[in-house]
């Protein structure tokens, strides 16, 4: 499957790496690290799935998890701004493709996203 974003758009790659860590960085405001997150567990499909309360445990400060509550209000904040998609929840978070391609993965359908 061949990257492409549309004629005459560019595009460049990012370290998925490095944005799991700056998901984890309690400097950066929480609807940018939902996003942050987003990116950094993405599969080539845009889909991050998480464990029941792992995305409030990485957004969590000081190795203390964020509620349930805070985790998902969140996620409302990083669907306001289109960081994420509107199907988005602490269980999987989305971006869609005109915001991210990734060429290899396995096709693994999350809980909550069968459709894909």
């Amino acid at each position: 499957m061949a990257i492409h974003f549309g004629t005459g758009r560019s595009w460049g790659g990012i370290s998925q790496h490095e944005y799991r860590r700056m998901a984890q960085d309690s400097r950066h405001q929480l609807a940018y690290r939902v996003h942050f997150a987003a990116l950094g567990w993405a599969d080539f499909q845009g889909h991050a799935s998480f464990g029941p309360g792992k995305l409030a445990a990485l957004l969590g400060k000081e190795k203390q998890p964020l509620s349930d509550q805070s985790a998902t209000n969140a996620v409302i904040r990083a669907k306001r701004l289109d960081l994420v998609s509107p199907r988005s929840g602490a269980a999987c978070l989305v971006i869609p493709p005109h915001l991210f391609q990734k060429r290899k993965g396995a096709p693994v359908p999350c809980r909550i996203h069968q459709d894909r």
